[in-house]
């Protein structure tokens, strides 16, 4: 569901219940935001964000605003932005935590392309290549209070990418288990 533009450009009216407010146009992009994409070297164009849409959204009630922003590149990535002081100010770009590739987690702000899942309030970043055959990773991250950006790395998927047949299925390469941290 897309909300109308709000009357002033720069003025961020998102929806309730994790709902997004959509922006399929560059020149909608409110100026906060559009500053912070500028400043992380994400590249717009129009066709990009027509398919791939900026979403602003509020991940659960009582939480920070907050915009995923896709960027052009070989393959396409996107950008996570947080309002952290104001949403009248400059939001703040998020790091997620990603697998390394020689093991082990590190942490990131392009974790790949990212969607967001009203329903389940969770973020998903897919990260693929344009060269075939090739390996595909897939990060779930769930709305949870993390001290990080307030989600927490809960799973990790990958599959082989095969141009010439069709996509194998996502295996779990890591998944959070349930903590137990009552004394």
């Amino acid at each position: 569901m897309t909300a109308p533009p709000p009357l002033d450009q720069d003025t961020i009216q998102v929806p309730s219940g994790g709902r997004p407010f959509i922006v399929t146009q560059v020149e909608r992009i409110p100026s906060q935001l559009r500053t912070a994409v500028d400043r992380s070297n994400c590249n717009l164009n129009e066709t990009l964000v027509a398919k791939y849409q900026v979403l602003i959204f509020r991940p659960a009630d009582g939480r920070r605003l907050m915009a995923t922003v896709p960027c052009f590149g070989i393959t396409p990535d996107s950008r996570a932005f947080l309002f952290d002081r104001s949403v009248d100010m400059e939001p703040s770009l998020m790091t997620f935590p990603v697998v390394a590739p020689s093991g082990g987690f590190s942490a990131t702000s392009q974790p790949g392309l990212m969607t967001w899942e009203v329903q389940t309030r969770t973020l998903i970043a897919w990260r693929g290549s344009d060269v075939c055959p090739a390996r595909e990773l897939r990060h779930t991250y769930r709305q949870g209070g993390g001290d990080l950006n307030g989600f927490a790395l809960s799973k990790v998927e990958h599959r082989r990418l095969r141009c010439t047949t069709p996509e194998a299925d996502w295996q779990t390469l890591w998944q959070s288990p349930v903590w137990n941290l009552q004394p």
